[in-house]
């Protein structure tokens, strides 16, 4: 996936003409807190509390947990990264 990320990156800067920001990428596991199948759109919570959204309901439950695969779309700032993919990782119970 990284490989892809970066393929196509460098022909978008070759593309039109613009340096290519250095994209950090990173796995950040969080738990399953709503669905919106008619949507297609999971609401996750990652540790420290914030809160992440992707498409695809597919399987998933509330409190599913989930490995997601992360952008940092090449800032310091958490708020503006996305979610690349993700995988279920199991299931957590209170």
């Amino acid at each position: 996936m990284f490989t892809k990320v970066a393929t196509i990156l460098t022909l978008m800067s070759a593309l039109n003409g613009t340096p290519v920001k250095q994209h950090s990428i990173y796995v950040r596991t969080m738990q399953v807190v709503s669905l919106n199948r008619k949507a297609d759109v999971v609401t996750c919570i990652d540790s420290v509390g914030l809160k992440w959204k992707f498409k695809g309901c597919e399987d998933y439950a509330k409190n599913d947990l989930v490995a997601c695969l992360m952008d940092t779309m090449g800032t310091r700032k958490i708020f503006d990264d996305v979610v690349l993919d993700h995988w279920y990782t199991g299931y957590w119970v209170e």
